[in-house]
């Protein structure tokens, strides 16, 4: 898990700040030298001497800068599609909910359920969050508590669906303070509960905001 949160933290954040918003500001400068190239143009064409010649050189500069708007939004759309992760284990989902809805209801299902988020990162099209570990001490000699740290990603998906993955990293705790492998099923369980929840969540939301019309 501290891998991935290495790479949350050096590559993705990086990337997503740093990258975008130079793109950000190249971009801005090139449609304000596109607005007035336009301008430009247009009050030449109207004026009663047209200038012929002056025209062109600025028909050609609005094609320049076309084409570089053009490639600096296919750079920031690329960008974006950066933040992957390397989903190993864990369950996926598709939900039938729009990314927006997914991603704002996330933090509340996991601090409902105890979890704080250690780190995130999110574009447009995808979301990475990865937990605090949460520990539980045993309740007695006969009952094992357990350690967890979450890691999640959602993405858009087809037909404004939302894709979700989640993997557990759950171990369990003995009452003098060993921890021990929890068996694969309890691992699956509490990874397909987290989303069960979510999903939960998101259609009570869903269902409550039909009855307000």
């Amino acid at each position: 898990m501290q891998q991935q949160i290495d790479l949350l933290n050096q590559e993705a954040r990086k990337t997503a700040e740093s990258y975008e918003e130079q793109l950000r500001d190249v971009e801005a400068t090139h449609q304000e030298q596109l607005r007035d190239t336009q301008a430009k143009m247009a009050e030449l064409v109207d004026s009663p001497k047209k200038d012929g010649a002056r025209i062109k050189i600025l028909e050609q500069e609005h094609r320049k800068l076309e084409g570089e708007n053009k490639w600096l939004r296919s750079q920031r759309d690329q960008m974006r599609k950066t933040l992957t992760l390397h989903q190993i284990g864990g369950q996926s989902q598709e939900l039938p909910f729009p990314f927006s809805s997914v991603s704002e209801i996330i933090e509340d299902a996991l601090t409902k359920n105890g979890y704080s988020i250690l780190s995130s990162m999110q574009t447009d099209q995808k979301a990475v969050y990865i937990t605090d570990r949460k520990t539980s001490l045993p309740p007695s000699l006969e009952l094992s508590g357990f350690r967890n740290q979450y890691l999640l990603s959602i993405e858009k998906g087809p037909s404004d669906h939302t894709i979700i993955w989640v993997r557990a990293e759950f171990e369990k705790l003995s009452k003098n303070g060993q921890m021990f492998a929890a068996p694969q099923s309890d691992i699956t369980d509490i990874e397909l509960r987290l989303i069960q929840e979510i999903h939960q969540a998101l259609s009570t939301g869903a269902a409550a905001q039909a009855r307000n019309f």
